[in-house]
Order: structure tokens, then C-alpha cells, then sequence
């Protein structure tokens, strides 16, 4: 006997959409266009619709239809329970996919439940379907029947499962790809268009052009058979002229071994977007080298990023005055405020390109490599990206936009070679942006590791994090300008690194944090000349929690606060942007020696709201300039319980140990007995007191070479006579594409 519902809600539906709850009780179900417009859809993992029977029932079984059901199987599981907050709920029916319908079967399927329950309130919980890139993060259900009574016969197989390894591994056929040469941009398209998943396609030395971007667009290859765009000699096939690879809604792809060159593009190289119903995709003078758009488990793998910036327009100051002028273009300079003027009052002085003391402030943001939309798993490896000139981030994750709710998740930027990036701005030239300001409090789980960033002169953020719960590993920094800068954003984790400098040269940083739960440890930093390591309190507080919807407070003496999702999006986005006060950062088993500059080496306090419960624990410093632990006089007049607490550090030189005397007081001053080792790294000798000194609960288990910690030292360095370094300072021998081909 089929049962009544009272009532159908929803954890979510699909925003600017009728596809609610009540579709799925009203009867109408199908394959047609009409049928499937009558469903309840939402995106992510745990979306549920519940259904209120107005009364307990016994329930046995339900009958649903999934959307889409022949081509993708839903994965699900339903739970009972007698309050409609399911505080007390149980599985009736465990997760598991959809049925794998024959030609014959109906859309509306049967599902026994696992016991017989009776319950007024049943919760269907849906966890995305097995569809390739975005499509499988949805939720999608035209019809659910509730029944009691003896289940019909399902035609589910009786027999018992096979026992695992019953197939012998020579049994087992290698994939087969399916290989297309191709010499000309022509041919490379029609290529992509006709690609399949098993698919190589073989790019012969030489350039490949046409009017707009070469399209990848909703083509899925697999784990197994991925669809490969490959040079057949590495770095001799060239993406040039108004061309730029854009990849939409694919998956399972790979591009390497290219070559990218192209210009910034004009007003008509957009054609090929337009051609495939990618008109809203279109980029007017602002070309990348690849662009991922709502794709996952793609891969940019050995390629070489010098693209042609000529024309780029870029802007800074000269006296009270813009000047606006075109990359490699001479005597281009033109006076004008908000944008370039070609018949403008000629400027014929120095830019930033022959004097360092002017500063790009603006400009047409160009990006080597964009990843934008809800995906998931890429992977940018091996490439050897620069020189860049011209404004904007070298690589940006920008994921839905200011409106959206999360980034590209899951990602790893490894191995590659950063180089050649600059001259100065004053904001706009990171070489990693991973995230916006408006995403900042959505997880990225994004692994940016053994990266080499190697002489950049751009601006103060090398790597500029905007989002949460991201590591970055095991990245060498020689000789750059600026640091690793989490900007935005929570729980992100920051060990293994070696940030390397002269010791004399201004600007050159270790980590500038904000926000709440951030760890920096086992991180090696020499030479450096710009506040170390700085937690400068913030404009903005956003609480301890670190939730995705906290009350936010701003405005000093003035205070005013609000709920953030409360707020209209440009209001919220207008916050996100602000600096955001530091909640429980740690920082332990650093080591930072040769401080230049007399810059402080640890620096707590300065905005509106200073940092609070920031745990420093098992640091080793070795400093002749400045104070080594330096805090504002707002941060020294904190209260009590939000004072930072120093533990377990260790400090050497002529630099004072603090300019707080509580702070000095408990800071252990010794002759660490610090020598230079073959590797060229400042260690911990045989006779140094820093060993087995390390104090609880901040401890880690290996260091920063990657051996093990057992009675562990104070830094980043745990004393071993002999054993192998898992990790080290990158050379340009291991990273990019050379290294890819060792």
C-alpha cells in the first residue's frame, strides 16, 4: 500500500530554479523533456529531502526516480526517525548507488529497505552520482513512493558475489589509444572536437593558431584512458598568436609538453568560443596560456609558459600623475587616470622597467593559467612558467566568483619552476593566487608543494592564499621579493619550506598570516629582511569558530557587526576583503637565522585587533639585527587570556630578545653551537644545547629534511649524524620539464 506525505522539505534546492521538494510527490515522472523538469535537485555531498508521513507507519519499501538514471547511477541511503530534527535517526536503508537500469526497466525503481521501520519522518540523503567533472556532484530526483506491505520483486541477482582476485593480472589488456598527428591549428581543433576518451593527440613541431582559444569542451576520458594534447618533441609544438587552450566541463584530460607564446588576444579571438556556445566565456585582451573552466582531473603537465605580453597596458605614478603604457612597446607612454589612451599627452621618462623605485599599481589583468568553476583533482606539474612582466597573478584559482561558494578542491601545484616575474607592483603580481576573498572561508584542500620560486620581483605576496584548509610544502623561495602570505582564509598549514635570501636586500619576507587555526612549522628561513614571520592583528574580526558564516565586528571605537551571510554580496564581499584578526595560530620548529635588515624576526600586533592565543612554541634564532620578538604596545596590553605564550625558544646573537621584558624574560638565550653543513644549511651541531630541548605540545614528527624526530630538537632541524634528506632546497635541475623527462 502506497502512503501519504503530509509534507516534503529540503537541506537545499538548486538556486533560481523550481526544481523544490514538493516535485517529488506529485506524480509526475519520466524521460521526457516535460517529466524531468518536474524534480528537486541540489548540489553536494549529504543533500537530503525529507518527507513527514503526518503520523508513524511501518514502511518496507520506496520506490524514485532518479534523473538521468540510464547514463549515471546516484549514490544514497535513507534514514528514519520520530523528530523531525533527526536527532535520534537510523539507517534504514544503507548508502549505495542507484540500480543499473537495462533498456526495458522503469525509471521508478524499488528499494527494499534493510528491516521494515516504522517512523513518522524518512530522510533520503543523496551524495552526488558517478558523472564525470561538476554533473557529478549533483543531486537529482523527479518521483519518491513511501509503501508498506511485502516488496515487489526487483530482479536483483540472488547469487553470491565473486571473491576478490579471481582474474589473473597477465589476463588483463593494457588500454588501448587511439593516436592523431596533427601539424596545423585547423587540424588540432578538429582534432579536440572529435576526442574520446583513449584519444592521443600528437602536436608535430611548429606553431598552432587560429582565431581564438583551442576548445576542450565536455569530453571526458578516464583514469585508465585519459585524453592526451601532447608534443611529440617536448617544447616544439607552440601555442601562438590569438590562440590559448580553454578546457570546459571535460575530465580525464592531459595537455603537455607544449609550448605557449601567445599574444593577449584582440576583439576577434573568440570565435571558436562562440562556435561551441562559449560566448560568455570570452576574454577581450587578456589571453591566458590554459584556462579551466567547471573540469577536474586535469592535468598541465611539462609545458612552458612564456607568453607574448606585448600591448599589455599596465599604469603607475609619477608625481601626482598615471602614466599608462604597452608592454615591449616604445615610446607608448601615455599620461591618463583610469586607462590607456593612445592619444594621450606622451610621457617620455623612466618606468618601472629601468627605475625600481616606480611601482605598477594597475594595469589589464593578465593570468598564465586560470582555473575557474566548481572542480575538483587537477593537477598543474612540471612547468616552467615565466618570464612575466605585465600585471595580474601568474596563476589564479578564482572558482565559482564573488557569488559562488568554493574553489577548485582537491588540487596539487607541484614541481614547477617559477622565474623571471616583476618588476615591482604594489599589489596584482602573485605568483600563486589560490582563491578570492569572497571564497576565502570555503575549503580548498589544495597541496601547493616542491615548487621553486626563484628571483621574483614582483610584489610582497609570492604565494597569496585565499581560502581554507590548504597546505603549502616543501616550496624552495630564493632570492624574492615578499613571502607566503595567507590573506584570507582558515586552517591552512605551512611546513617544510625554505625561504632563502642575501641578508641585505629590502623586502624579502616568510609568512604574513591572518585568520584563525593556521600552523607554520619546520619551515627554514635565512637571510631574510622584512619581518619574518608577522601577525599583524586585523581590521576586521571574524571570532574564533572559523565557520563560513560568522558574526564579523569592524570599525574600532565605532564598532558596528553583522551576521556575514546576512549582508547584501557586495557588502559581503567589501568585509571578506578586510584583514581579519589572527584566532590560535601556532607557530613552532622554525628555524630562522642571518636576519638582515634590523627587521624583527617574530612580530605580533598592529591593526584595529590584535592576534589572540597565538602559541610559539620550540623556535631557534640566530639574529645580530633588530628585536627578535617583537610585539606592538596594543599587543603588550592585550588581555591575559589572549596573550601569545612563548615556550621552548631558542636565540642566539646580539639582537635583543624582545622589546617586551615579559616576553624577554622566558626566552632562553645560549650559544646554539650552529655549523654549515655540505648542503649549505645552518644545522644544529653535536655539542648544540638545542638538542632534545624541545618542549611539549607543539611537536612534530620529522623535520624539515623529512627524517625523523624522536627526543625532538628545538627548529626545524632534528640532529642526525648521518641519513638520507628526504627534503631540500630546489635547484632548477628539479623542477619543470627537464625534470619530467630525467
Amino acid at each position: 500500500m502506497k502512503l501519504a506525505v503530509g509534507s516534503v522539505t529540503a537541506s537545499s534546492s538548486q538556486p533560481n530554479t523550481n526544481y523544490v521538494p514538493t516535485n517529488v510527490v506529485d506524480g509526475i515522472w519520466g524521460e521526457d523533456e516535460n517529466s524531468q523538469q518536474s524534480r528537486w535537485s541540489a548540489s553536494g555531498q549529504g543533500e537530503w529531502l525529507q518527507f513527514d508521513l503526518n503520523q508513524p507507519q511501518k514502511v518496507t519499501y520506496v520506490k524514485i526516480a532518479f534523473l538521468n538514471a540510464r547514463e549515471r547511477l546516484s549514490s544514497f541511503e535513507i534514514t528514519a526517525s520520530d523528530t523531525p530534527e533527526f536527532n535520534s535517526g537510523k539507517t534504514v536503508l544503507q548508502k549505495q548507488p542507484s540500480r543499473q537500469l537495462q533498456p526495458e526497466d522503469s525509471i521508478l525503481q524499488t528499494y527494499t529497505l534493510d528491516q521494515p521501520t516504522e517512523a513518522r519522518y524518512l530522510r533520503l540523503t543523496g551524495y552526488g552520482n558517478n558523472a564525470s567533472g561538476s554533473s557529478g556532484n549533483w543531486n537529482s530526483i523527479m518521483e519518491v513512493e513511501w509503501y508498506t506491505g511485502t516488496p515487489p520483486e526487483t530482479g536483483e541477482p540472488t547469487t553470491p558475489p565473486a571473491e576478490g582476485g579471481i582474474v589473473n593480472e597477465g589476463d588483463v589488456e593494457p588500454p588501448i589509444f587511439k593516436h592523431v598527428q596533427v601539424s596545423t591549428g585547423s587540424e588540432l581543433q578538429q582534432a579536440l572536437d572529435h576526442a574520446a576518451s583513449g584519444t592521443s593527440i600528437e602536436l608535430k613541431d611548429g606553431l598552432y593558431e587560429q582565431n581564438g582559444p583551442f576548445v576542450i569542451k565536455e569530453k571526458h576520458g578516464s583514469a585508465a584512458y585519459p585524453i592526451r594534447i601532447m608534443a611529440i618533441h617536448p617544447g616544439k609544438a607552440l601555442i601562438a598568436g590569438n590562440s590559448y587552450i580553454h578546457i570546459e566541463d571535460s575530465s580525464y584530460v592531459e595537455v603537455s609538453g607544449l609550448k605557449f607564446v601567445n599574444g593577449i588576444g584582440d576583439e576577434n579571438g573568440n570565435q571558436t568560443l562562440m562556435d561551441r556556445g562559449l560566448a560568455s566565456r570570452t576574454l577581450t585582451g587578456v589571453h591566458p596560456g590554459v584556462q579551466l573552466q567547471s573540469s577536474s582531473h586535469i592535468s598541465i603537465l611539462g609545458n612552458t609558459f612564456a607568453l607574448d605580453e606585448t600591448s599589455q597596458p599596465y599604469r603607475f605614478k609619477v608625481g601626482n600623475r598615471s602614466v599608462w603604457c604597452l608592454v615591449n612597446v616604445n615610446g607608448s607612454c601615455r599620461y591618463n587616470e583610469s586607462s590607456y589612451d593612445p592619444n594621450g599627452e606622451v610621457y617620455n621618462g623612466s618606468t618601472p622597467y629601468e627605475d625600481n623605485k616606480l611601482l605598477t599599481d594597475n594595469g589589464t589583468n593578465r593570468h598564465y593559467i586560470r582555473v575557474e568553476g566548481k572542480s575538483s583533482h587537477n593537477r598543474i606539474a612540471y612547468n616552467d612558467i615565466g618570464p612575466k612582466k605585465g600585471f595580474g597573478a601568474v596563476v589564479i584559482y578564482d572558482g565559482e566568483g564573488h557569488s559562488g561558494q568554493s574553489i577548485s578542491q582537491y588540487d596539487v601545484i607541484e614541481y614547477n619552476h617559477f622565474h623571471d616575474i616583476g618588476p615591482r607592483v604594489s599589489n596584482g603580481l602573485e605568483a600563486i593566487r589560490l582563491g578570492l576573498s569572497s571564497l576565502s572561508l570555503y575549503s580548498g584542500h589544495v597541496t601547493i608543494q616542491y615548487n621553486l620560486f626563484d628571483g621574483l620581483n614582483g610584489e610582497d605576496e609570492v604565494i597569496s592564499v585565499k581560502s581554507s584548509d590548504n597546505i603549502v610544502r616543501y616550496n624552495t623561495i630564493r632570492n624574492s621579493y615578499g613571502g607566503i602570505v595567507s590573506r584570507h582564509g582558515n586552517r591552512n598549514s605551512f611546513y617544510g619550506n625554505f625561504i632563502l635570501g642575501d641578508g641585505k636586500t629590502p623586502g624579502l619576507s616568510g609568512f604574513r598570516i591572518y585568520g584563525n587555526d593556521h600552523k607554520i612549522f619546520n619551515n627554514y628561513m635565512e637571510g631574510l629582511t622584512d619581518k619574518v614571520i608577522r601577525l599583524d592583528g586585523g581590521t576586521h574580526d571574524g571570532g574564533p569558530e572559523g565557520s563560513t558564516n560568522p558574526t564579523v565586528r569592524w570599525g574600532g571605537e565605532e564598532e558596528q557587526s553583522a551576521v556575514l551571510n546576512s549582508l547584501p554580496e557586495e557588502e559581503r564581499t567589501e568585509l571578506l576583503r578586510g584583514h581579519w584578526r589572527q584566532y590560535n595560530v601556532q607557530i613552532f620548529h622554525n628555524t630562522i637565522v642571518n636576519v638582515g635588515n634590523s627587521t624583527p624576526a617574530i612580530t605580533l600586533g598592529g591593526k584595529t585587533y590584535q592576534p589572540v592565543g597565538t602559541k610559539i612554541y620550540n623556535n631557534l634564532i640566530f639574529s645580530n639585527a633588530g628585536t627578535i620578538f617583537n610585539e606592538t604596545s596594543a599587543m603588550m596590553k592585550s588581555p591575559a587570556a589572549e596573550r601569545p605564550e612563548y615556550k621552548g625558544n631558542m636565540i642566539q646573537g646580539i639582537a635583543s630578545a624582545s622589546n617586551n621584558p615579559a616576553v624577554g624574560g622566558a626566552i632562553k638565550k645560549d650559544d646554539l653551537r650552529l655549523v654549515r653543513g655540505i648542503d649549505g644549511l645552518i644545522r644544529l651541531s653535536v655539542y648544540s644545547p638545542a638538542i632534545d630541548a624541545a618542549v611539549s605540545p607543539f611537536l612534530t614528527i620529522d623535520d624539515m629534511d623529512g627524517q625523523m624526530r624522536y627526543a625532538p630538537d628545538v627548529g626545524a632541524d632534528e640532529y642526525h649524524a648521518g641519513g638520507a634528506k628526504t627534503n631540500r632546497p630546489l635547484l632548477p635541475a628539479d623542477v619543470g620539464p627537464r625534470a619530467l623527462l630525467k
